[in-house]
C-alpha cells in the first residue's frame, strides 16, 4: 500500500501583482504597433527591463556584479541577477535564485498594451524602481524593432478573498498620482476546498524538463508536473518568505504517480530568443493547450493553486508556464477564485 505524504503546512509566499499600460509613442505608426501582437513580448520586456534597470541604479560601472562591493544591497543584482546568498545550505548547489518577479505579457490593442507583474517578498519595496525601468525601456522601445512606448498608467491589484480582485490604479504620469510609493506584499489567498479534479489551462508555452529533455505534450504527467512545480514553490518560499516551506517533497513526488493525466487537449509551440549576455539563441517552446488531473489531488492541491502566480517550468520571470486551474466535476467548498484577468 503506497504511504501517503504528511499534510503539507501553509504556503507563505506573499506578494503582490501589479499591471502597467503602455501607449505607443507619438512616432510609432499603426501598423509597427500592431505587429507587437504577433511576438511574444515576456523575452523582450526582460531584456529590455535588465538594461534600463542596471543603466538606472549601478554606480560602478563594472561589468560583472560578483566583483562588486555593492552586490548585496544593489537592487540590480537582487531584481534580475538574484545570486544565491553565502550559508545558503543545501540551495547552495543553485548559483542563483530565481527571479523575485513574474512577467505576464497582456493584451496589445490598437491603442495600448498592458504588462502584468508579480512581485515575491521584498521585490515589492522595489516597485518604484522596477517601474521606472520598464519606462525607460518602453521609452527606447521593445523587441528587435525597437517599437517605442510610453507608461500611461499602473494599477495594483487588490484581493478580495474568494472572488477576483480589483485593479486600482497608483500612478500615472500625466495625473495627480505622479510619486510612485513602495508598497508591502499581502499573503496569497489559501485555496478553496480540494476539487475531484482539475482542469490546468496554459496560457503561455510550459517548459519542463525531465533527464535533459523537453517534456512533450503525450509525455506530460503528473509526477513531471509536480516535481518541477514543487522546486520552484520550495525555492521561492526559501529566498523570499519568512516562512521556507519544509515538507516531504519525495512522497509528494511518488504521491504524483498515482494522480492521472487525462482529456489532453495539448501541443508543442516553438519559439526563441536572442540572448545578448549569452551571444546565442536560446530555445523558449513549451507545451500549450489544456488538460485535467483525477486522483487524490489533496497533497498536492497548495502548490497547484499557488502555481497560478507563480508559474511553472523554464523562464518564468518571461512570463512562460502561466497557467489557471478551474475545477472539474466537483463544487469546491469555498467561493472559487482565480487571478484577475489582466
Amino acid at each position: 500500500m503506497r504511504a501517503m505524504p504528511e499534510p503539507v503546512p501553509a504556503i507563505s509566499l506573499p506578494l503582490a501583482r501589479f499591471r502597467l499600460t503602455f501607449a505607443p509613442a507619438a512616432a510609432v505608426g499603426r501598423r509597427e504597433f500592431a505587429a507587437l501582437r504577433s511576438t511574444y513580448l515576456g523575452s523582450a520586456w526582460r531584456g529590455a527591463f535588465g538594461r534600463a534597470l542596471k543603466e538606472a541604479v549601478c554606480v560602478t560601472g563594472l561589468p560583472e556584479c560578483g566583483a562588486c562591493a555593492l552586490v548585496d544591497c544593489c537592487a540590480y543584482p537582487f531584481l534580475f541577477e538574484s545570486r544565491t546568498p553565502t550559508g545558503a545550505g543545501k540551495l547552495s548547489r543553485y548559483p542563483f535564485t530565481p527571479g523575485p518577479y513574474v512577467f505576464e505579457p497582456g493584451p496589445v490593442t490598437r491603442e495600448a498594451l498592458r504588462l502584468g507583474v508579480t512581485l515575491f517578498g521584498p521585490a515589492v519595496e522595489h516597485l518604484p524602481t522596477l517601474v521606472q525601468a520598464l519606462s525607460r525601456a518602453a521609452v527606447r522601445g521593445i523587441t528587435s524593432n525597437r517599437v517605442a512606448l510610453t507608461l500611461t498608467g499602473v494599477e495594483v491589484e487588490r484581493a478580495r478573498t474568494g472572488q477576483p480582485g480589483e485593479w486600482h490604479r497608483i500612478y500615472g504620469p500625466k495625473r495627480h498620482d505622479k510619486v510612485l510609493h513602495a508598497l508591502s506584499p499581502m499573503a496569497c489567498d489559501p485555496p478553496p476546498g480540494v476539487p475531484e479534479a482539475v482542469r490546468l489551462r496554459l496560457l503561455a508555452p510550459m517548459r519542463i524538463r525531465r533527464n535533459g529533455r523537453n517534456v512533450g505534450p503525450d509525455d506530460l504527467d503528473a509526477r513531471a508536473l509536480a516535481g518541477t512545480l514543487l522546486r520552484r514553490v520550495s525555492l521561492l518560499t526559501y529566498f523570499f518568505s519568512d516562512r521556507p516551506l519544509e515538507t516531504d517533497f519525495a512522497g509528494l513526488v511518488r504521491h504524483a504517480d498515482s494522480v492521472s493525466v487525462v482529456g489532453r487537449e495539448l501541443l508543442w509551440r516553438d519559439g526563441a530568443r536572442r540572448s545578448s549576455r549569452q551571444g546565442a539563441t536560446v530555445p523558449l517552446g513549451g507545451v500549450v493547450g489544456r488538460f485535467e488531473l483525477h486522483g487524490d489531488l489533496a497533497p498536492l492541491w497548495p502548490f497547484l493553486w499557488i502555481g497560478q502566480w507563480a508559474h511553472v517550468g523554464k523562464a518564468c520571470s518571461m512570463g512562460l508556464g502561466r497557467y489557471v486551474v478551474d475545477a472539474v466535476g466537483g463544487v469546491p467548498n469555498v467561493p472559487w477564485s482565480q487571478p484577475a484577468v489582466l
